[in-house]
């Protein structure tokens, strides 16, 4: 069974709205999505800050959902968590997802530091990280990934708190046709890399559930 977990602290924050023209609407409007749930993995964790593109948001929300993952998001947010796109994307996948929302960057690391007591590491990834995102021995069990804005990438203090912790790690791109990855993408890349390396190689099993007739290889 499901767990509640204590509303974050964000009733003073603001966020733009995905309608435009300027609007705000109050970020403790997305308090009632925080769930969790016993099959959580404690040993890490996603932290989202600022983004900005809601499609983005709910495809990360499910690849956390698929790899029992927790998802933190940090505010301001460049739009509502009622957003339609985020809701195709992955809004149905939430209550999976042990999602909490902080209000900004240092409401997050009070949570993490002085609530917590600072469980893990912070790691980043940034196109300006020194260190690649595969090298052997970069995650540790208790590691929390973190990821910035579409735009902007992660702010200064983020970057100065995850360089002081964890480190900044780098997913290598040709960049002569592009300047990033999607976020989504990083994301992705980022999570099951460091469960390679937390949980060592994968155990087959037997029988699997699903497997065509005609499928290749051998369990």
């Amino acid at each position: 069974a499901g767990r509640r977990l204590r509303p974050a602290l964000v009733a003073s924050a603001e966020t733009p709205s995905s309608g435009g023209g300027g609007a705000r609407q109050p970020l403790d409007a997305v308090r009632a999505i925080e769930t969790a749930s016993e099959s959580q993995r404690s040993d890490l964790a996603v932290v989202l800050v600022t983004p900005q593109i809601p499609g983005n948001t709910g495809t990360i929300a499910r690849t956390c959902a698929a790899a029992r993952v927790p998802l933190h998001l940090v505010g301001p947010l460049g739009f509502d968590l009622t957003d339609a796109q985020l809701k195709r994307a992955g809004l149905d996948y939430w209550n999976s997802v042990c999602v909490r929302v902080h209000d900004d960057w240092d409401a997050f690391h009070a949570y993490w530091r002085d609530v917590l007591g600072a469980p893990g590491r912070l790691v980043a990834f940034s196109k300006f990280g020194a260190r690649p995102h595969a090298e052997e021995g970069a995650y540790k069990s208790g590691d929390w990934l973190l990821f910035g804005a579409e735009t902007t990438g992660l702010p200064g203090e983020a970057h100065d708190a995850c360089a002081d912790s964890g480190g900044i790690r780098r997913i290598p791109i040709d960049e002569t046709h592009v300047r990033s990855l999607n976020l989504a993408v990083s994301a992705g890349v980022g999570v099951y890399e460091a469960l390679r390396q937390i949980d060592g190689p994968p155990v087959h099993q037997d029988e699997p559930t699903e497997r065509r007739a005609d499928a290749p290889g051998t369990w």
